[in-house]
């Protein structure tokens, strides 16, 4: 498998969500492919996974259709054949994440607490964070 091989492996693998309408409230994190209970969801990138993708425009046709889309959606540039980083690393999604009393979502892992099917939303509970009842009112 050539290194080329090895990071269009590593996009497919990797990118699961993308930010998008919420029917929860207004913007969430939404699945673009079948998450699998205890899988990883990569909505809190490390500093370690911040790297260079180069892959050739001509290449780009071996990524899932919507991993490739919100490829070129952040960077156009890739038409030149410029380099790229993860959407994981360029978008907190994190900050994007909605509350649920029955969450799917486990935001000390990043892993799928059941299986979450393409098109639905990730979420969290707000509930687990200390003073919770201060900052989210609402919730009560």
């Amino acid at each position: 498998m050539t290194r080329q091989d090895e990071e269009i492996a590593e996009l497919n693998a990797t990118i699961k969500t993308r930010i998008g309408v919420s029917p929860i409230h207004g913007v969430g994190v939404i699945a673009i492919q079948d998450i699998r209970k205890g899988e990883q969801c990569h909505c809190l990138p490390t500093k370690n996974d911040a790297r260079w993708y180069k892959i050739p425009w001509g290449s780009l046709g071996k990524l899932f259709p919507e991993v490739r889309q919100l490829i070129i959606d952040q960077w156009p540039s890739i038409y030149n054949g410029s380099m790229f980083i993860s959407p994981n690393n360029t978008t907190l999604r994190i900050l994007y994440m909605n509350h649920s009393d029955d969450p799917n979502w486990d935001k000390k892992t990043d892993t799928a607490l059941r299986d979450i099917a393409k098109g639905e939303e990730l979420t969290e509970t707000y509930k687990d964070m200390d003073n919770w009842e201060k900052a989210f009112p609402w919730l009560k």
